[in-house]
């Protein structure tokens, strides 16, 4: 189903501000409203008026509506824009998406950055507590073997007091 053309229904360039579609709602509103104009046809014309301005004076529901029409020209093999568009408002607008495209892209990638900073931190913190354990094991065995050293000096001097002693 074709999207209905809403700047053709209210007669206003795709890139005309908020107030000059206000202002040619008000003056279609006023040509086809049901109490100024008795034909059955301005009685649909003011259904549409009234269902074009509620989308076009929202300026979110007005953005989703330009992405489904940008979006529908372009699969019905319409490489550029409706044509109740201008051109610059058009480049404007796929700059500013390919701008957010690209924030997006690089907000993905600083977080992904992130994330991998967290876990080379996190084996880097693992593997300095393993290195300070076994640092910790070395020196508690070099204490050892210089314990046990000592202990063998001291009693090799005991026994060469010993033997000395014994020879006076």
């Amino acid at each position: 189903m074709a999207l209905k053309d809403y700047y053709a229904i209210i007669q206003v360039r795709a890139d005309a501000d908020p107030a000059v579609i206000t202002a040619a709602y008000r003056a279609l509103a006023a040509k086809y409203h049901p109490d100024r104009n008795p034909s059955p046809e301005a009685t649909r014309m003011m259904q549409e008026l009234n269902e074009a301005y509620e989308v076009l004076s929202d300026e979110r529901a007005r953005e989703a509506y330009d992405r489904k029409r940008r979006l529908e020209a372009h699969l019905n093999g319409n490489r550029t824009e409706p044509s109740t568009a201008s051109a610059p408002a058009l480049s404007e607008l796929a700059a500013r998406e390919r701008l957010e495209r690209a924030l997006r892209r690089i907000r993905e990638i600083q977080e992904r950055a992130l994330e991998q900073i967290r876990q080379v931190q996190e084996r880097s913190n693992i593997q300095v507590r393993d290195i300070q354990e076994r640092a910790a094991q070395q020196i508690n065995e070099v204490r050892e073997r210089a314990a046990q050293q000592i202990l063998e000096i001291q009693m090799r001097a005991l026994e060469q007091i010993r033997a000395i002693q014994e020879t006076l």
